[in-house]
């Protein structure tokens, strides 16, 4: 995948949207799994943004974004993996289970892992 496919992924608001309840979701059932306990949960926008720079996806990014939109593309990308089959639901939620008491870097783990299969495509 070209890097400006990449960046029009990242910055698809419909896909933040749909990625937003993903997101919450996916976390909420790793938190779940992990504390054998059921737990819901919404991810913070500052832990989303701050993923996004430790997985050099804020660096994709046009220079002058809020903190939400810059979590958007966190969720944009997410979405876009788990419906065009890149991980499953359940792959995702181990991922994110790794490092569940640390919601930053365990979106910064999925984010990277996420880059990896679509830039190798």
């Amino acid at each position: 995948m070209k890097t400006q496919e990449l960046v029009q992924i990242l910055l698809d608001r419909k896909l933040a949207q749909f990625g937003d309840s993903f997101v919450n979701f996916a976390y909420s059932l790793a938190l779940t799994r992990s504390l054998r306990q059921p737990v819901g949960t919404k991810v913070s926008d500052k832990a989303l943004a701050d993923a996004a720079r430790k997985a050099g996806i804020r660096e994709l990014l046009p220079r002058r974004m809020s903190r939400g939109d810059v979590s958007n593309a966190v969720e944009s990308l997410v979405a876009y993996a788990w419906l065009h089959h890149y991980l499953t639901l359940d792959e995702v939620t181990a991922i994110l289970e790794r490092q569940a008491d640390s919601p930053s870097d365990a979106f910064a783990n999925l984010s990277e892992k996420i880059l990896e299969k679509l830039m190798s495509k």
